[in-house]
């Protein structure tokens, strides 16, 4: 059937699952019920018929791809999108290849979706980048520049934290011994910052010095073991110090139905691809400590020194100035500020700061990460920026919705350097622009997308322009457009992390953050997949709003994503937009949906 219509039909308009039914479900009116239609079953469905791996090469992909995208069958022209694949996904697919010594480039993945299609691009390589230990000095990046750049009250009180659970408890001797491995495998770990006048050295410390501690607390006879572990997590967390290190801190509170180990790091040193990478040497590292075995780590690729060298030679190159009449046109765009307390944001403290959570059901959750990307060939963060532009524009009246957006940052900008497996802090923010002109959903959908789409390089180029690009370079820019609202997605972290020695602990993990450090935006929007699950976190001011305007902006972001979802799933027919095509510069949305109508006319 799928031959067949390929004949006369592009590969778009084919469906993407067949049902065989002996007859198909009818309304009153004699009409197909669509609603009573059943949804395919058996293996994920993505547009494609399952065939095999053909050789070596597809064996190798197929296996990466399942143990990444956690499916027990991959095809070789399935596509990677559809099986729920993202931009970080993409990193441990390079990361997991870079392993067994096979090189992909990220753009090519991006560009050939299907094994089968990705195949030719596979090389066989040996790892350049230098494996001994990394000291010195290092320049800041981008990110790290506007951290300090922020003038926190408690610089060192600025972490990101996991806690690990393992029923059958932890060895300290051997949670010992694993980081050490990793504070000397993971030079970024050893850092120190010393405050020169207004210049911030950064040092890659060598092997000599504490680098972590280890803090037990036995809690195996304690009956309020949430206070106790609260308590001491909220001293750990301000136990980091910048200046002279460590930068870990480790807390092993062993209970009565297992242990949970808390880690904690600044997070000036760490991201949430990082976080990955560590979890995955900690997980195979623990097993061979307590095998007695050697800690072995996969090989490590470019520094983050190298990497930030390479930043301040690219941030003045041609290839990268290219970036600039972009940036100047996001420079001049105006857009209202948002409803409340106009009052300057150092004002506002994380102390004051409340959250509202939402959450998918498992349903709808899976549906957002596969199936409806099919419609328009979208991803997710097309989706959510789409519902959340539809719930601040409604929330403000005002056509243009400015977000500023966080994205791994790890993006292939630097010819011949690897970072797939490089631990930092790579994240690039950035300001962008939706210009909602209508109430249309399709057209809102698609112009999101086309929106995200001319961002150059993912928006990595932002903070490198503003931190590290010579002033005659950018005298025209401003860098006075400032969104009041954050957006993050950081993706299905819990299936990452997921082993079979340990699991993601839910007890407190205490003050991530100095509650004395001022708040950055007047809505802090957080998405993330845990057991099968999106969660939105939206995080305000108690200062500047109350908990119920909140919460009913949250629900109606969640009620426009469903709409989104179930909008995507009724269409029957793919549509594209000029990001779909390779030579879409010069044309439009509009132009593009010109063209279409056209078309459609003349097949009446």
């Amino acid at each position: 059937l799928r031959q067949y219509l390929a004949k006369s039909l592009p590969d778009y308009m084919i469906p993407a699952s067949f049902v065989e039914l002996e007859k198909l479900p009818l309304t009153p009116n004699g009409k197909v019920d669509k609603k009573a239609l059943p949804e395919p079953s058996g293996r994920m469905q993505t547009g494609a018929e399952y065939v095999a791996p053909t050789n070596p090469i597809e064996e190798m992909l197929v296996r990466v791809w399942q143990e990444v995208l956690g499916i027990e069958q991959v095809g070789i022209h399935d596509n990677f999108f559809r099986l729920g694949g993202d931009s970080i996904k993409a990193i441990q697919i390079v990361s997991q290849l870079n392993r067994q010594n096979q090189k992909l480039e990220m753009k090519h993945l991006f560009q050939n979706p299907t094994v089968s299609e990705l195949a030719p691009y596979i090389e066989s390589y040996q790892t350049m980048a230098a494996q001994g230990v990394v000291k010195g000095e290092v320049e800041l990046t981008p990110v790290q520049r506007w951290f300090f750049e922020q003038h926190f009250a408690d610089p060192h009180h600025w972490n990101q934290s996991m806690m690990l659970y393992n029923r059958k408890g932890w060895d300290p001797k051997a949670v010992e011994q694993v980081f050490r491995k990793l504070t000397e495998h993971h030079d970024v770990l050893r850092m120190t910052y010393y405050v020169n006048g207004e210049k911030v050295i950064q040092t890659n410390r060598g092997l000599d010095g504490k680098f972590f501690e280890l803090h037990v607390c036995d809690l195996t006879r304690d009956t309020d073991v949430m206070i106790q572990i609260e308590r001491e997590a909220n001293r750990l967390q301000r136990k980091n110090n910048l200046s002279h290190g460590p930068l870990v801190q480790l807390g092993l509170f062993q209970t009565a139905d297992g242990d949970h180990l808390l880690i904690i790091i600044h997070h000036l040193v760490v991201d949430g691809v990082s976080w990955r990478i560590l979890l995955e040497d900690f997980a195979t590292g623990y097993q061979q400590a307590i095998r007695q075995e050697v800690i072995d780590l996969p090989a490590k690729t470019h520094s983050y020194q190298i990497w930030s060298q390479k930043l301040w030679e690219y941030a003045n190159s041609k290839k990268f100035l290219q970036e600039l009449t972009y940036w100047k046109e996001i420079d001049k765009m105006k857009v209202p500020p948002l409803p409340g307390d106009q009052g300057e944001m150092d004002r506002y403290l994380i102390k004051d700061s409340e959250v509202v959570n939402i959450s998918l059901t498992e349903e709808k959750t899976n549906q957002l990460l596969t199936s409806v990307h099919r419609a328009y060939h979208t991803d997710i963060n097309d989706l959510l920026l789409a519902a959340l532009a539809f719930t601040i524009k409604e929330w403000t009246n005002e056509d243009k919705v400015a977000v500023s957006l966080e994205g791994h940052g790890r993006e292939e900008i630097i010819e011949g350097i690897d970072i797939t497996r490089t631990v930092g802090w790579f994240t690039s923010i950035y300001p962008v622009v939706f210009d909602l002109k209508t109430n249309d959903l399709s057209y809102t959908i698609k112009s999101v997308k086309e929106t995200l789409r001319e961002i150059p390089n993912k928006g990595v180029g932002y903070g490198i322009l503003k931190y590290l690009t010579s002033q005659e370079n950018k005298d025209f820019m401003t860098f006075n457009l400032r969104p009041e609202i954050s957006f993050n997605y950081l993706g299905q972290f819990d299936q990452d992390v997921r082993t079979e020695a340990f699991s993601l602990s839910s007890l407190p993990m205490g003050e991530q953050m100095s509650p004395r450090s001022q708040d950055l935006y007047k809505l802090d929007v957080i998405g993330i997949v845990e057991s099968g699950k999106l969660q939105f976190v939206f995080r305000y001011n108690q200062k500047i709003y109350n908990y119920q305007h909140i919460e009913g902006l949250a629900e109606r972001f969640k009620d426009h994503l469903l709409r989104i979802v179930f909008h995507c799933m009724e269409q029957e027919e793919e549509e594209r937009t000029p990001s779909d095509f390779t030579a879409h510069e010069e044309l439009t949305l509009e132009e593009l949906e010109d063209v279409f109508g056209v078309l459609e006319e003349m097949e009446k």
